[in-house]
């Protein structure tokens, strides 16, 4: 079996980064980078700077399970590391990581190729493996370490050297204002305010702002998201963040009330309509709003149809499997009919402009 050497060098280039405290300018100083001003350190390990430490481990993949998959990385292939595995939690994950079809909205932003992207919570860096496709410079953050060394596999042995890794959150980023010209975040904004102090709304609007903060004028916002009103929230579905049925579609106090009587701290994941999701942007510094159905899902979208178009009635009548069930099939003949099928839907991919 063959060795993979890690590529990255342990330099860092600072002149695009700066101090996530005080916005000075950063300067590295044999494994640290350290700010002129407050003269805050943060680690650099394998060439990668550290702006977060003890973050606790998130993923699709079990924790232990996800540090083989990195042992195999790094000794042969990383597609053959997830491939080859006989670990259920892998073998599921496994077509998500590998499809890069999941970033296909990219081709919906009016861009050039010499544009820089910013992609939070990259996680297993599917997304920013397309995106590096098309642009010049993509910046992958993400504050899960075995997730970062996986990317460090991924891109190295795909030669994407216009990929940069950041291990950061999304409160820790050091990056000039009006930095990207466009920032994706797949699968994120529900969940900023896990672990968080304050109302969850504030916290995901908090975040928002932060994004926009750093793009461009012009430039262009991705949110990839469930939607609050899924078909399945109403039959008894579970929740994919919180594991708790019926949850999205109360008022937010009662599914806080709901959340901690099932033992829960409160409901954190906070989702939201379609139209939810425009006031939301709207508030944060956003206009140009696009909503996409994302068909079958935002981590699989083979379909993306504009929620304000009439082509939902023929995808739905033309692609759409049957559904199992009787009360499935008549709800859903029902909802086409009164022409509102669409927002019953899983899930959206948003695109939205500074």
């Amino acid at each position: 079996m063959r060795t993979t050497e890690s590529p990255v060098s342990t330099a860092v280039e600072t002149d695009w980064l700066e101090c996530p405290e005080c916005h000075r300018s950063l300067r590295q100083h044999g494994d640290k980078l350290q700010c002129s001003g407050c003269e805050k350190s943060w680690p650099v390990v394998d060439g990668i700077p550290h702006f977060v430490q003890d973050f606790p481990y998130w993923g699709e993949i079990p924790q232990e399970q996800m540090q083989e998959v990195n042992r195999q990385a790094q000794a042969g292939p990383w597609k053959a590391a997830l491939l080859d595995s006989h670990e259920p939690s892998v073998q599921s994950a496994t077509p998500m990581i590998l499809n890069l079809d999941r970033a296909n909205w990219h081709w919906l932003v009016d861009l050039p190729r010499d544009s820089r992207v910013l992609d939070l919570g990259a996680g297993t860096g599917t997304n920013s493996h397309a995106l590096a496709m098309r642009f010049r410079d993509v910046v992958a953050v993400e504050p899960v370490e075995e997730r970062v060394q996986f990317m460090q596999q991924r891109f190295a042995q795909e030669k994407l050297d216009n990929v940069r890794i950041l291990r950061s959150s999304l409160w820790t980023l050091p990056f000039p204002k009006e930095s990207f010209d466009l920032v994706a975040m797949n699968g994120v904004l529900e969940w900023v305010a896990t672990g968080r102090a304050g109302d969850p709304g504030e916290v995901q609007e908090a975040a928002l702002r932060n994004a926009c903060r750093l793009l461009r004028p012009g430039g262009y916002l991705y949110v990839g998201i469930e939607n609050r009103l899924r078909f399945g929230s109403f039959i008894g579905y579970p929740d994919p963040h919180c594991g708790l049925p019926f949850v999205t579609i109360l008022p937010r106090p009662l599914a806080h009330w709901y959340a901690r009587r099932k033992g829960q701290s409160g409901y954190r994941n906070y989702l939201y309509s379609s139209r939810g999701y425009r006031k939301l942007l709207e508030r944060t510094g956003f206009r140009s709003i696009e909503v996409y159905l994302a068909l079958p899902s935002y981590n699989h979208p083979r379909f993306l149809i504009p929620m304000d178009s009439r082509i939902f009635s023929y995808y739905s009548r033309t692609f759409d499997p049957d559904r199992r069930g009787r009360l499935r099939n008549l709800a859903h003949g029902i909802l086409l009919k009164l022409g509102i099928l669409a927002h019953f839907e899983y899930s959206f991919a948003i695109l939205a402009r500074k």
